[in-house]
């Protein structure tokens, strides 16, 4: 399922509820109806909101008192990878790769060079389907696709404990089905919407009063609805990125090196 699908597939179950209400509104009950609406609209907001607790905890921000944030990436590996591999080695930094069981099929070999220089792979699922209205069996299926190809590239315990659901969309199944399967489920605290390739000065802009600590700033280095494509504008920001960082004395470091027992 696409994005637009399941908004869409959220906005046809808001008309039932909304005939709900009608119906029992018309029924001379008021406080039912009202609670069905308000039910309903809390439902929705959760499903699409990445750090609402209505659907299972989420973990997002690290501690603000310490001197440390975690950049992370979102949908790979694509060919912008080993350039943002590249940038990351020159700053001494390390990073989490919510990456695709898809994607990690098409590049073993950056796949263990994440885990071969130190970063935190993380699991983003098999094919960025949205799993909003998707039962317990096939979320446990994307997890487990996405981990046989991590551990296929880089070998068994290659996989962490962390799950970034695609576009952080969740359904009442995602949070128990992951959990499961050994999975905690992972937010972010800033989003710089990078994917819409907007140019390289405006993502380091953007990026700029994200770069604090505590922070899990988003990005993208491959498309995860467009496998062919990749980020090379986020690959070009990164070096001014993390020069941000750099200047206000922060360490960039895995989300769990950041989130510690937060999680």
């Amino acid at each position: 399922m696409r994005k637009s699908q399941a908004v869409a597939g959220v906005a046809g179950a808001g008309i039932v509820a909304a005939g709900g209400v009608a119906v029992t509104a018309r029924a001379d009950r008021p406080v039912r109806a009202a609670l069905i609406a308000a039910a309903a609209g809390v439902a929705a907001w959760a499903a699409f909101a990445p750090r609402n607790p209505l659907f299972g905890r989420v973990a997002w921000r690290g501690s603000v008192t310490g001197e440390r944030m975690a950049i992370t990436f979102d949908d790979g590996p694509s060919e912008s990878t080993p350039a943002i591999l590249d940038a990351l080695g020159d700053a001494g930094a390390r990073a989490t790769f919510f990456v695709l069981g898809r994607q990690a099929r098409r590049f073993p070999d950056v796949i263990a060079r994440m885990a071969r220089e130190g970063h935190q792979i993380a699991n983003h699922g098999d094919d960025h389907g949205i799993l909003i209205f998707r039962g317990p069996g096939h979320v446990r299926r994307q997890l487990r696709l996405c981990e046989r190809a991590v551990e296929d590239a880089a070998g068994p315990g290659a996989m962490s404990g962390l799950f970034r659901a695609p576009h952080g969309f969740r359904g009442p199944a995602t949070w128990p089905a992951a959990r499961a399967a050994g999975y905690r489920m992972a937010g972010w605290t800033t989003g710089v919407f990078d994917s819409a390739e907007p140019g390289v000065d405006v993502i380091v802009a953007r990026c700029n009063p994200a770069m604090r600590p505590g922070s899990v700033l988003l990005l993208h280095d491959a498309d995860g609805w467009a496998p062919e494509r990749s980020r090379p504008q986020t690959a070009a920001a990164l070096p001014g990125i993390l020069a941000l960082g750099r200047e206000r004395g922060l360490e960039m470091v895995t989300m769990d090196e950041l989130l510690g027992t937060a999680l």
